[in-house]
């Protein structure tokens, strides 16, 4: 059995949606619940000053389609991570003669594996993230989802 469904999931499965509140992955639920895909949607916390009030994401979900609609705590893990790549040196960049720590793929390892974590907790073994594929965040949400759930189906 393929871990990556390459066509839509048979009806009534249960499909955990990494949802940010954008038109993307408010769309994909939308259209995942027409085709009969029971939707739970995780939204993660990183404590992003850009975020005005991040309680106000999840229930977008449900105002689209989604099952449940859940807000993940990511913020002490972020600082975690951040610290040890600041130690590290990790992802020091400069542009235009400023410094600064790209945190960026952080982000998205400590948002995907504490999502899947919780989707485990659900019973939910199917991750969906509602990306436009024109990056690679697929492929650090997929790598960092199967290393917690070896279990984890893709779609």
């Amino acid at each position: 059995m393929s871990r990556i469904y390459r066509k839509l999931p048979p009806k009534g499965t249960r499909v955990g949606l990494a949802f940010s509140g954008g038109l993307d992955t408010r769309a994909a639920v939308a259209w995942m619940n027409e085709k009969g895909i029971e939707v739970h949607s995780y939204t993660g916390d990183l404590g992003q000053p850009d975020e005005k009030d991040v309680t106000e994401i999840p229930p977008q979900a449900l105002e689209h389609g989604a099952k449940t609609a859940r807000l993940i705590d990511c913020r002490e893990a972020m600082v975690r991570e951040g610290i040890v790549a600041i130690q590290c040196g990790a992802f020091h960049l400069a542009v235009g003669g400023r410094k600064y720590f790209n945190t960026t793929p952080l982000g998205r390892a400590v948002t995907t594996t504490a999502i899947v974590r919780a989707m485990r907790e659900d019973g939910v073994n199917v991750f969906g993230d509602g990306s436009t594929h024109k990056g690679n965040d697929i492929q650090r949400f997929y790598r960092y989802g199967i290393l917690v759930n070896p279990e984890l189906r893709i779609y």
